[in-house]
């Protein structure tokens, strides 16, 4: 008898964890990525009222910026976006984008990534001008190689600046 007296406490402490790690998995504040460190290629389109604008760079990514939040990569896009809702996804994350800064507004997004390539998705709305307006973003990197000694050099500076 002793043994099922035991058992059960156990057993609802199990259900319990069981339930917290079910309600923590259904949303997140934030969430972050593990990239191989080395030189990565961007290419993102934006188009806002249908208009596109178009980035494309290379970035030097040292291995202390090899994982990266959401909240960051928003920040990234504009100083006034941040993360809510945050759920995993098949290869990533699914998110609502909202942004208070230039261009006001809110998207669902998604994240898929390995650590060699990241794709990020977002459509909803946003106000251009004080006028609602379609959005739609997105951002597509692949790991392109090595750094080289001088661009890791630059990179590891910049990080010590910002930690100043």
């Amino acid at each position: 008898m002793k043994p099922v007296l035991f058992a059960a406490p156990v057993l609802f402490a199990a259900m319990a964890a069981m339930v917290m790690s079910a309600a923590y998995a259904d949303t997140m504040k934030d969430a972050s990525v593990s990239v191989k460190p080395g030189k990565w290629s961007w290419k993102q389109e934006t188009r806002v009222i249908g208009l596109p604008i178009n980035e494309n760079n290379l970035e030097c990514l040292i291995p202390e910026k090899a994982q990266i939040t959401l909240s960051k990569l928003a920040r990234d896009l504009d100083e006034g976006c941040t993360v809510e809702g945050v759920t995993p996804a098949a290869g990533g994350y699914d998110f609502l984008l909202v942004c208070e800064g230039k261009y006001p507004g809110k998207a669902k997004a998604s994240l898929t990534h390995t650590d060699t390539s990241m794709a990020i998705r977002a459509k909803g709305s946003a106000k251009v001008m004080g006028i609602p307006a379609g959005f739609s973003m997105q951002a597509d990197a692949a790991y392109v190689g090595e750094c080289s000694a001088a661009e890791i050099a630059e990179e590891t500076a910049k990080l010590a600046a910002e930690t100043r």
